[in-house]
């Protein structure tokens, strides 16, 4: 029996793994642009895997009642995580 005020991730319109897998591509054209923008000795491979971590974090917290759609969420996520790689 759940909790009345407990929601777990499989009671959401999608689960976290789902949106992970749906949004690859977001990533990738993500790093694509800001590589641009970048000195050359910044990596796409780490501006990659930094917003994989981005992404992550976005699907974990994602909360799809709020209305914004996930794909909006986590595009300032990704870019987010890449930035602050970049600034480390």
């Amino acid at each position: 029996m759940k909790s009345p005020g407990i929601r777990l991730y499989s009671e959401s319109t999608e689960e976290p793994d789902n949106l992970v897998l749906a949004n690859l591509q977001l990533v990738k054209r993500i790093a694509l642009h800001l590589k641009v923008r970048l000195p050359p000795f910044v990596e796409f491979d780490d501006l990659l895997q930094a917003g994989m971590l981005g992404l992550i974090e976005a699907s974990r917290n994602f909360h799809a009642e709020k209305g914004t759609p996930f794909d909006s969420f986590a595009r300032i996520r990704i870019k987010g995580s890449m930035i602050d790689y970049v600034r480390r």
